[in-house]
């Protein structure tokens, strides 16, 4: 008696999915029928989300990504998936000397050790397989300085440089890596890390909304491109990053303001 195999939804792993990008790529995915498998640390966020996705073949765990046993934890958990969006992250803001060693190692797991460990451990499989794609949620930081941010601005070039060279790698063993580095985003993020005066500074015109940083990543992963910047304005100004005139004048519109 022959069996009749039922077609199964492809899986996607997406961290850090309780808010800004991860909340948004998982609202995408969930609506072009992907099983997800979704992780976050905050309890009560995490469920709030869960449950604004909508989808039955979603599941959600929890763990501190920022740890080597969270990230073990996961890939003891999850098995296989087809598709990795590696967005969990915070942004941090501080001098040089100013972050304690413990943070600044935490910070640099979460944006980058962790993300190695976990990608190279669902890798072997991918290449098994024969096919597999996955993308790298990093920063405009990682090609441009950031002042008072140099441990994440470090940590996303790093993940940046590890993404490229996979990408490099894999090309020929149909896994397709893409690393996305967006400018300022609409999230939760820089008022979690005491930058809300980016909001009255920052130009409206340098704000892209999560969803279109989604739209344009899925589209340059799809097309098997290794990097993309979302949004016109951050593509126009890339050739200019860098340059001590450009960094002066994005250091005066990031300055905070300590007058009260």
């Amino acid at each position: 008696m022959n069996t009749i195999k039922t077609n199964q939804k492809s899986k996607a792993l997406v961290t850090g999915f309780s808010s800004g990008i991860g909340l948004a790529y998982s609202k995408y995915l969930a609506l072009n029928n992907w099983q997800l498998e979704l992780v976050a640390q905050n309890p009560e966020k995490s469920e709030m989300a869960f449950n604004a996705i909508k989808n039955k073949d979603s599941t959600y765990h929890l763990a501190d990504l920022s740890k080597p046993e969270g990230v073990q934890e996961i890939t003891n958990k999850v098995k296989d998936p087809d598709l990795i969006i590696a967005n969990a992250g915070i942004t941090m803001f501080g001098e040089a000397g100013s972050i304690d060693k413990e943070a600044r190692k935490d910070l640099f797991y979460l944006l980058c050790n962790g993300v190695i460990d976990l990608i190279e451990s669902y890798v072997p499989n991918m290449v098994k397989k024969g096919k597999g794609r996955i993308v790298i949620i990093s920063s405009i930081g990682a090609i441009t300085p950031m002042p008072k941010s140099s441990i994440y601005a470090s940590a996303k070039s790093a993940i940046y440089s590890y993404g490229q060279s996979l990408s490099q790698e894999l090309s020929s063993k149909n896994i397709s890596i893409t690393v996305s580095l967006p400018g300022y985003v609409k999230t939760e993020a820089h008022s979690r890390a005491g930058l809300e005066h980016l909001r009255e500074k920052i130009p409206s015109w340098m704000w892209i909304d999560a969803e279109k940083v989604v739209s344009e990543t899925e589209e340059a992963s799809l097309k098997r491109k290794s990097t993309v910047i979302p949004g016109k304005v951050y593509k126009l100004v890339r050739p200019f990053l860098g340059m001590s005139l450009s960094t002066s004048i994005w250091n005066k519109i990031t300055k905070r303001n300590n007058k009260k």
